[in-house]
């Protein structure tokens, strides 16, 4: 085999590795120009979703209204995100809404809320059915009115809607804040130097009933009674806009998107440029420089000492192997019965190669001593047959 192939086959694997790392940058565009694509076909020209609830929705559901008119009447009105354990302290008496909560709060959040009542807050709790929250229970068996009148502390009356079908239980130590002909929709429990406020109806301070009937001065009249607050807070931890991802909502969602996508093109950069991510493997030029070298030195050996016979000898033995693997001749036939094999496996013209390729070497079984020039000569004839039984 001529050994100027090594340096051939070292170029083309070259090419081949450029080929490939352009094409897997190529395929990393395409990917992000698509996910870009999609994200943006989602989030188009559709209508942003709110949960109920929520401070900042200006859907029906939402109870925005009541927290922009809180701002602009001066109250000191402010979105809570984070955990009860971290509850501002203040000098003065703050006040927490927490308006239908999606979830049950666990027993030690429950209990943290607890302490900063205690510590001289409020927690205004309003939920259609508040059972499981600060020991408050309900009884049950009230068929719901619909249009209602109700009372307030001081004997006000308000008309309102109530669809519950039961009334709040109270202890002796409460204090009713209201109250229809069927039972106790609202009352105050102190806590320490703090209070408790609990009541049934939460749709009374949505967008789309707030100011329906009297719902607002039912509303307005219970803060009234809370005239020593110096902030409102409108809890939104329990609604899940929690920590971190509340905190994206202030960005627009073509920043996010970009972000999440610098943040994986950079992940691949890294990734392309070999940075370790997982275990080390052994480049292969480490691994086939030695045996590179050492057939380069044994090709100059065979020159210098002009083996010239043995070389070819070589050559033979893997041009021999080539066909045993290819057409299942074996490799100690003589070369008129690879020709003959030859012939049923080949067409015309190709086997005219074969013969003439064959036929040109044969000699070689005969002779001991070869001198350069036909040296050259048969290795390009083994070269010319290595090219062909390979197919390249």
């Amino acid at each position: 085999m001529p050994l100027s192939g090594v340096s051939v086959d070292g170029s083309r694997r070259e090419e081949r590795s450029v080929i490939t790392t352009k094409k897997t940058w190529l395929w990393i565009a395409v990917t992000f120009a698509l996910l870009a694509g999609i994200l943006y076909w989602l989030s188009s020209g559709r209508p942003e979703p709110y949960p109920p609830f929520l401070s900042d929705s200006p859907s029906q559901t939402g109870i925005k209204a009541f927290y922009t008119l809180l701002d602009e009447q001066g109250e000191e009105s402010a979105r809570w995100d984070s955990k009860p354990s971290r509850l501002p302290e203040a000098s003065g008496r703050q006040t927490l809404l927490m308006i239908e909560p999606f979830s049950t709060v666990s027993g030690a959040e429950m209990h943290q809320y607890e302490e900063w009542m205690e510590e001289g807050n409020t927690i205004w709790l309003m939920k259609n059915n508040p059972v499981g929250y600060f020991d408050t229970q309900v009884d049950y068996g009230v068929l719901p009115v619909g249009e209602t009148t109700v009372e307030d502390e001081n004997g006000r009356t308000y008309t309102v809607e109530v669809q519950q079908e039961h009334r709040l239980q109270t202890k002796g130590s409460d204090d009713v804040l209201l109250s229809d002909r069927q039972g106790v929709l609202a009352f105050q429990r102190s806590y320490g130097d703090g209070a408790l406020i609990v009541g049934m109806n939460p749709d009374w301070f949505t967008n789309g009933m707030i100011t329906d009937r009297e719902h607002y001065e039912v509303i307005t009249s219970i803060l009234a009674s809370e005239a020593e607050y110096s902030r409102i807070w409108f809890d939104e931890y329990i609604h899940g806009q929690d920590g971190f991802f509340a905190g994206l909502d202030v960005y627009p969602k073509w920043l996010i998107v970009f972000t999440l996508q610098l943040a994986l093109f950079m992940l691949f950069f890294l990734w392309m440029q070999g940075k370790r991510f997982g275990p080390s493997f052994m480049p292969r030029e480490a691994v086939v420089r030695f045996g590179d070298e050492r057939l380069q030195a044994l090709a100059a050996w065979y020159r210098k000492g002009e083996f010239y016979r043995e070389s070819l000898a070589v050559q033979e033995s893997y041009i021999r192997k080539l066909l045993q693997e290819r057409f299942g001749v074996s490799s100690q036939a003589s070369w008129e019965e690879i020709r003959h094999t030859l012939s049923y496996r080949l067409n015309d013209q190709d086997y005219r190669d074969w013969e003439k390729w064959t036929k040109t070497v044969e000699p070689l079984e005969n002779l001991t001593g070869v001198d350069k020039k036909a040296f050259l000569d048969w290795s390009h004839t083994f070269d010319q047959m290595r090219k062909e039984v390979q197919g390249s």
